[in-house]
């Protein structure tokens, strides 16, 4: 009969195991990054992610490198004013313990004459779950370095978080940053808050204005940029309250201690 206990525990206890195992992979899963980028008046998005065909060296679930070659001529079938000299994006979705970030770099340059153009490059990943036990909130940084006659040129960028945990998904608490213009510089929007969540998606966001290459391609205008995203989850309140009791005593130690020493003299 022990033995016969000893076996039912056994398998009990593997079966916990198990689904534990299970719990844990799927609280583990990370989904896939991505860049899209979109002109006005082309022949429509251009996605570069794992498995696209356009991304480059070291792409993987959790980081994309664009293959500018491959890219910008796919670009240019589709009638885009653009070039990149790179661009990629790099998260640390499901996350370590701490913030989730999202980050999007690159350098954009125009190869076409003629008016203004607008370039809008979004980087998303989902399945973050920083915020699974406690509220959290969200912080926008951009740079900007404009060069070659960047007259007008422009570049603002927004931080979206969406409880959707829908890649691209641009709904939810969002946070812009005012328009950064020549002079080169950089931009960090106020800090808004975000709700507690299991899962969660973040999308960067950057919009480039530059003016025409008049120079045929010699020194055309570009923009070297970055935009971070980060979310970090809020102190729960008992943890605060610890704090302040903790101050106290420590305080108290502090004076007892002094008034050891002194007794001791």
């Amino acid at each position: 009969m022990i033995r016969s206990t000893l076996r039912r525990r056994f398998l009990t206890g593997i079966a916990c195991a198990v689904a534990v195992i299970a719990a844990a992979g799927q609280a583990a899963r990370a989904g896939t990054i991505q860049i899209v980028i979109s002109q006005a008046g082309t022949g429509g998005d251009v996605i570069v992610n794992l498995g696209s065909g356009l991304e480059g060296p070291g792409t993987d679930m959790n980081h994309v490198t664009a293959d500018v070659l491959a890219l910008n001529s796919t670009l240019d079938a589709l009638g885009y004013g653009f070039h990149f000299n790179a661009l990629g994006a790099v998260a640390n979705s499901p996350g370590v313990p701490g913030p989730a970030f999202l980050n999007l770099t690159g350098q954009v340059f125009r190869t076409t004459a003629g008016g203004d153009q607008t370039i809008q490059i979004d980087a998303s990943q989902n399945d973050y779950a920083t915020l699974a036990a406690a509220p959290g909130t969200l912080h926008n940084f951009i740079t900007s370095n404009f060069a070659g006659n960047p007259a007008g040129a422009s570049q603002t960028g927004t931080s979206y978080f969406n409880t959707s945990n829908a890649l691209g998904d641009t709904v939810g608490a969002f946070s812009t940053l005012p328009l950064v213009q020549v002079p080169p510089g950089d931009s960090s929007a106020p800090d808004i808050g975000v709700p507690s969540t299991p899962f969660f998606s973040l999308t960067d966001r950057v919009v480039v204005t530059l003016g025409p290459d008049a120079t045929g391609g010699s020194n055309p205008p570009f923009d070297q940029f970055t935009h971070h995203t980060e979310v970090a989850a809020v102190p729960e309140p008992v943890s605060i309250g610890l704090m302040g009791t903790a101050l106290p005593i420590v305080i108290v130690g502090m004076i007892w201690n002094r008034r050891r020493r002194s007794a001791s003299r």
